[in-house]
């Protein structure tokens, strides 16, 4: 059975936790089997975040908006995935935007209807949203004070320590996204905390229903032990 996985998934793929099992090949197809569902686990749990951060997000991004004018003036719409402020355009960056756009349509085109805000905001990037967040330019410190802090009216840490939450959750996204192992099980379960942590932020409903539903914490426990080498 080892042998036909190592052709399958290959070699270099089946050494990370070979290796972790003290190179035992059958522990290690069990570790494997393991870290699928805790890879569908954790892409459960990413999903709650970051549909509750974008939504929180985007709602005083819609309100902060409608508040700022172009050149000529002219007050831009609510809408700022069709109309955002020059702020947003650089923070978002344009072509981020029309890609975003361009995929709406795709995803809606057997339905025959206008693409809508939400059809867009769906295809926004997580990136997009971690990276709105306060850093050193002058523009995300104004924005932070101006709308986004206001999405998070429950946040109990400093706005520093809450990016650094929300970027650990970015960074195990990525590694879900490309199929990377989760072998890392300190880093997992500081993940899990650290979403817990941002949704709590959001509102304290979201962070007990999350935790009343995930099946990341009964999977931690329930990891495969590494056999006792003689």
């Amino acid at each position: 059975m080892f042998s036909a996985l190592e052709s399958l998934l290959s070699e270099k793929r089946l050494e990370r936790y070979l290796t972790a099992m003290n190179g035992n090949q059958h522990g290690a197809v069990q570790l494997y089997r393991w870290g699928m569902a805790m890879s569908g686990a954790v892409h459960e749990a990413l999903f709650t975040t970051e549909v509750v951060l974008r939504n929180a997000m985007d709602a005083q991004l819609r309100a902060w908006n409608a508040t700022q004018k172009d050149a000529t003036g002219r007050r831009h719409s609510s809408n700022w995935l069709v109309d955002p402020s020059k702020l947003l355009v650089r923070l978002v960056r344009r072509d981020s935007l029309t890609e975003a756009h361009r995929r709406a349509r795709q995803a809606v085109a057997a339905y025959h209807r206008p693409v809508s805000h939400d059809d867009v905001l769906t295809q926004v990037s997580f990136g997009t949203w971690r990276f709105l967040l306060p850093d050193r330019d002058p523009g995300r410190q104004l924005l932070w004070r101006e709308a986004l802090q206001a999405a998070f009216p429950h946040l109990a840490m400093p706005p520093a320590q809450f990016v650094a939450c929300v970027d650990g959750i970015y960074k195990l996204r990525n590694r879900c996204a490309h199929m990377e192992s989760l072998l890392d099980s300190k880093n997992v379960r500081r993940q899990y905390r650290n979403m817990r942590a941002a949704l709590h932020a959001v509102d304290p409903v979201a962070d007990q229903w999350f935790a009343s539903t995930q099946r990341v914490t009964s999977l931690l426990r329930d990891r495969p032990p590494a056999p006792v080498t003689p």
